[in-house]
């Protein structure tokens, strides 16, 4: 068995023997899915039989590709895992040829035959799935159409699947060197932590160490991403939407009003960006601040390190408010291998939770003591109970929430943990430390990733508009936004242009907008949870339970978030002004 500190993988499949009879029965149920093409047109018996059996497809398909990928990132240098992987990425292609008749099909029955359909008992736990396809008909193609789609999925993750190896594989960063001239190593996550040390000579080297790699091979990166971006928007195209951002936001549950709502508002308040940016340079006796600078927390007292027993407590005291059950599950999942937590060689950089319907969530960490990775904990913990409350409460076809909600949970998780560290905290040193740590949260999470979102809107209008696109320009608009957002009190450090270069979340397009909207949304929810409003935690957790059953929109205005108005995001900035006083307030006093 595996320590506890890792993911115990023999809890979705016991051996290779399992796996191997679960990929069996996965394409026995293929192939009896695809029995029912041409049926379904006037029949509900075959519909409501069809859609039984794809939910056991999906079921054990879930299983199989999560075994897949979790053993790869553990180690993605592996070559079984990497087969195991690619195995799985081929099932998965098979699979989704296999039901890709389904919608095509059941498209094209009259809505008034659908809608008697639905009056059948049995269609009730499918009737979320049918009503988008009654409002998605226009966007569905003919079945051959929708195959050769299908067959293709696999080559249009390529270019994802490619930065991904490379960067993560292939990048070996320069070292660094301390003041006393010890060398230190460079990874993906040790750059975050080096970003926020005091001494400005590790700061200014990580930050040149990191970019001197994308700098030199910025031109293929640049191929990747566009390649990525390409297909979206002829996908898009073939599928009728407007834009690429169109059919992004329609398969998020959302629309393009919200996302450039979001735009709007940002764009509206990014004065509070300026100022805050301008107290950093203040608080470091500088009269600008480089981009290496923007991220050391001026403020704080000490060099953090938080062993990972303590940081388990301090999430489990942090997210009480969330009651007595939320935070027993916590207990189970850190007692029962839901984490892999440390940092090994040829594990995949950053963090995720990735729900396996039947099983558990299984959360990646790589763990470094850093005060940061606590709130990472709280962080990839809130994907974690999510998960675990809509696949308690739904079918695995209902559990499946958009990305749109998902990112709330996670956001108000950190919230709750950032003021339960700034309210216990008595030193006043340490607590202007803490709230200019929430205040880097929140400006890292509302305005930075917003700023991403407004790169990635640019660059798909510039292919949908017919431009021919290369690395210099893509560097020159990402270097001109972050120069509009950062303001006349920062140095555009001219190395800052690759930083699109490693974003890999550009690769699922227009995904990023979503956690700015995500924490304006966790801000309204935490608030309401820390004012203790009655009955508003049971009112959330409800909400989490219903996965995907509802639309995203909808789900959002259960917990009273409406994110198509503007008064929703000025909250946000209202809360961030907020605390922006209370920290100018305590450094004055």
């Amino acid at each position: 068995m595996e320590s506890e500190l890792e993911w115990n993988l023999k809890e979705i499949f016991k051996s290779k023997e399992d796996l191997n009879n679960g990929i069996n029965n996965l394409y026995e149920l293929i192939e009896k899915i695809k029995s029912y093409k041409g049926k379904l047109a006037n029949d509900v018996d075959e519909i409501f039989s069809c859609y039984k059996n794809l939910e056991k497809a999906l079921e054990l398909h879930e299983k199989i590709y999560g075994y897949a990928m979790l053993k790869y990132h553990k180690d993605m240098s592996n070559q079984d895992s990497i087969k195991l992987y690619k195995m799985a990425e081929k099932v998965t292609t098979e699979f989704a040829e296999a039901e890709s008749f389904i919608s095509p099909e059941v498209s094209k029955i009259e809505n008034s035959k659908l809608e008697e359909y639905l009056k059948d008992n049995r269609m009730k736990e499918y009737e979320k799935v049918i009503r988008d396809i009654m409002k998605d008909k226009k966007y569905i193609l003919s079945e051959e159409a929708e195959s050769i789609l299908a067959k293709y999925s696999e080559v249009f993750s390529n270019s994802e699947s490619a930065y991904e190896i490379f960067t993560n594989t292939e990048f070996e960063y320069p070292s660094i060197k301390d003041k006393d001239g010890k060398e230190l190593k460079m990874t993906t996550a040790l750059f975050s932590e080096y970003l926020m040390n005091k001494d400005e000579n590790i700061r200014k080297q990580a930050f040149e160490s990191m970019y001197s790699l994308y700098k030199k091979h910025i031109n293929t990166i640049t191929e990747l991403y566009l390649s990525r971006v390409k297909e979206k928007v002829i996908t898009s195209k073939l599928r009728n939407f407007e834009s690429s951002l169109d059919s992004a936001t329609h398969n998020d549950d959302s629309n393009i009003n919200v996302y450039n709502t979001l735009i709007k508002q940002i764009n509206k308040n990014l004065n509070l960006n300026h100022e805050y940016i301008k107290l950093k340079a203040e608080l470091l006796g500088k009269e600008k601040v480089h981009m290496y600078d923007v991220y050391v927390n001026t403020l704080d007292v000490e060099d953090k390190k938080i062993e990972y027993d303590k940081a388990k407590q301090m999430v489990l005291d942090a997210l009480a408010p969330m009651g007595e059950e939320y935070v027993n599950m916590l207990k189970y999942a850190f007692d029962n291998n839901w984490l892999d937590v440390y940092e090994k060689e040829n594990k995949r950089s950053g963090a995720y939770s990735m729900g396996v319907y039947g099983v558990h969530p299984f959360v990646l960490l790589n763990y470094i003591n850093s005060s940061r990775d606590v709130s990472t904990i709280a962080h990839e913990l809130g994907h974690a109970m999510h998960s675990y409350y809509a696949n308690k409460n739904q079918n695995i076809i209902n559990a499946n929430y958009t990305i749109m909600v998902a990112e709330v949970a996670s956001t108000v998780n950190e919230i709750l943990l950032s003021n339960y560290l700034i309210n216990k905290e008595t030193d006043a040193k340490k607590k202007m430390a803490l709230i200019n740590e929430q205040l880097d949260m929140i400006r890292a999470t509302l305005i930075r990733q917003s700023m991403f979102a407004e790169f990635e809107q640019d660059i798909h209008s510039k292919i949908e508009a017919g431009e021919s696109l290369s690395a210099d320009i893509l560097n020159q608009v990402y270097y001109d936004l972050v120069k509009k957002y950062f303001g006349e009190f920062a140095i555009i450090d001219e190395d800052i242009k690759y930083e699109w270069a490693r974003i890999p979340h550009f690769y699922s397009c227009f995904y990023v907008y979503k956690y700015a909207t995500g924490i304006t949304s966790a801000i309204v929810i935490a608030s309401k949870i820390l004012s203790g409003e009655k009955g508003y935690v049971e009112k959330y957790i409800n909400m989490l339970s219903q996965g995907g059953s509802k639309d995203s929109l909808t789900l959002l205005k259960m917990v009273d978030v409406d994110l198509e108005k503007e008064e929703t995001y000025e909250i946000a900035f209202k809360y961030l002004k907020n605390k922006l006083d209370e920290l100018n307030k305590l450094i004055n006093q």
